[in-house]
């Protein structure tokens, strides 16, 4: 019982981070909406693969979605509230 505990606050502890980490995303990207994955993960000191995860998540999540290509493209907010 106590294992089953432990994991389940284990992974809302995750859950927590990733959902900080995702307002926070939100947050540069209303600030700068050409920013970089790069720049995303240098400013919230995670790797760039942990920035593109959450970006896929807040894509599905229909947050976000990107308009145009990696380069010369921007970030679109679609649903923001904190």
């Amino acid at each position: 019982m106590l294992g089953t505990s432990y994991e389940k606050s284990s992974n809302d502890s995750s859950d927590n981070v990733t959902d900080k980490r995702g307002i926070q995303i939100l947050q540069s990207i209303k600030e700068n909406n050409q920013i970089s994955t790069t720049e995303l993960s240098e400013k919230l000191k995670v790797t760039k693969r942990t920035i593109l995860r959450d970006i896929e998540k807040l894509k599905a999540q229909k947050k976000i979605k990107r308009v145009g290509g990696e380069k010369g493209g921007h970030w679109e907010i679609l649903k923001y509230k904190v």
